[in-house]
């Protein structure tokens, strides 16, 4: 194993010991793959800027609304589906649905690059993007779509 991945190792073991939940996992039978070196979690799948925007602050927000279920709560997939964050799961709570939909709503405003504001919502393929890392092409302004975010929602 490379250095640069001994470290990311180290550092991703320290992230489940805190998230158990970002172990990544066979989506069937729940077991860990023989042979996981820990350089990949599940939250290295939510696209860059929102992880750097809101991933670690969302987990944190997670592991407290599950509580006592937290090591049974189990994360199916993240990804980015028509300009806003998904987050499929399995063994969740109201509580923890919550907490995924403010995360939703936020994504929608975030640069799915760099985690900054987003200003421009791109068409064909929906992304959110700020004027830096927009792609070109048409797009519609954020500050035209619908988007009620409250203070707390987006306070670090």
């Amino acid at each position: 194993m490379k250095k640069e991945d001994k470290m990311l190792a180290k550092e991703n073991k320290e992230l489940i010991k805190k998230y158990p939940f970002l172990l990544v996992r066979n989506r069937f039978s729940g077991k860990v793959q023989d042979g996981y070196d820990y350089t990949w979690t599940e939250l290295d799948a939510m696209p860059e800027g929102w992880r750097k925007a809101f991933g670690l602050k969302m987990c944190e927000e997670l592991k407290v609304a599950l509580g006592d279920l937290v090591d049974k709560y189990r994360i199916m997939q993240i990804k980015e589906k028509f300009g806003e964050l998904r987050w499929y799961d399995a063994g969740s709570t109201k509580a923890a649905y919550d907490v995924i939909s403010k995360y939703t709503k936020l994504s929608r405003s975030i640069c799915i690059e760099c985690g900054e504001p987003a200003t421009k919502i791109t068409t064909g393929w929906i992304s959110p993007y700020c004027d830096e890392h927009f792609p070109g092409g048409d797009f519609i302004p954020v500050s035209e779509l619908e988007i009620e975010l409250k203070e707390e929602d987006i306070e670090e």
